[in-house]
């Protein structure tokens, strides 16, 4: 008789396996583990033998990316920077050697420096990681760590908010080029304007009323568009209480007005969403006698 009952076994283990690595890739505990276990230990001045590998090692690669003019000449060409380069590499390949207790080669005249540099390069690489081993040296291990999580961060982040993005992209603010009209103004205001670029010399807000009851300001669309959401930021450095209860409400005609939503606790930043709604005009108005200011308005 056939066994029908592995398959199903086998995709979990397999999924788990896979499941297994990824996060291994992206945590390194085993990685690390393995390390810290082939770890030997290393006297002090094997560590400072290492250390100046390692110096010389990163001085030979600036030095071959900047090209700066370590040797004092102020006409170094490029086959002198790649001269100076392999200097240091035979350097760093001896102080790697001994912190390894490894007996280095003698080193021969360069017949090719450009490739004895990339010879360099290659074994120094090599040795330093083996050093890296020995030393039981987890920051490169955790770099990684930080640098894939820190990546995964980010794009679980970007498409996140990839759908909000997209909904902006197709649902463009009408304020900023919309007329506003205010029901007063306070001196050195203006009752009406576009955008929200305050006064010279003035609080940061685009608009600001007199003392009256019911005070508002409203935006003129041009025409007739579906509406579904109203941001407005209040003004940010007092008298944030000045803009509650405010109610936003819309209108086709300028006359007849709508309620879409309400505030009434104080807030510095106020994102209102409603079912889409045909307008031409929105107005904010608070409900109580007061002065009105904002930073800036956002309708879409």
């Amino acid at each position: 008789m056939t066994k029908t009952g592995d398959g199903p076994s086998i995709e979990r283990d397999a999924t788990a396996a896979g499941w297994g690595r990824f996060v291994e890739w992206l945590w390194r505990s085993e990685a690390m583990r393995r390390a810290i276990a082939d770890a030997r230990p290393m006297d002090a001045t094997a560590r400072e033998s290492a250390d100046r590998a390692r110096t010389l090692a990163g001085l030979a690669e600036r030095h071959l990316a900047e090209r700066e003019p370590w040797t004092d000449a102020p006409g170094d060409t490029p086959d002198e920077a790649v001269g100076v380069a392999l200097t240091l590499y035979r350097d760093a390949a001896r102080e790697a050697h001994r912190a390894l207790g490894t007996s280095a080669p003698d080193d021969a005249p360069a017949t090719d420096e450009r490739r004895e540099l990339e010879a360099a390069r290659a074994s120094v690489g090599a040795m330093l990681d083996e050093l890296t081993r020995a030393r039981g040296d987890l920051d490169p291990l955790r770099a990684q760590r930080f640098t894939r999580v820190g990546g995964l961060l980010v794009a679980l982040a970007a498409l996140a908010a990839a759908p909000r993005a997209v909904w902006y992209a197709t649902h463009p603010d009408r304020a900023p080029d919309a007329r506003w009209t205010t029901s007063s103004a306070a001196v050195g205001y203006e009752a009406t304007g576009r955008g929200f670029a305050p006064p010279d010399f003035k609080i940061p807000v685009f608009f600001h009323t007199a003392v009256e009851q019911s005070p508002w300001v409203s935006f003129d669309l041009d025409r007739v568009v579906d509406v579904r959401e109203v941001t407005v930021v209040n003004r940010g450095d007092c008298c944030d209480d000045r803009a509650v209860p405010m109610v936003v409400e819309v209108s086709e005609d300028n006359a007849a007005w709508r309620e879409v939503g309400r505030r009434t606790q104080t807030f510095r930043r106020w994102e209102l969403r409603f079912e889409p709604v045909a307008a031409r005009w929105v107005r904010l108005r608070v409900m109580q006698p007061t002065h009105l200011h904002l930073e800036s308005v956002a309708i879409r």
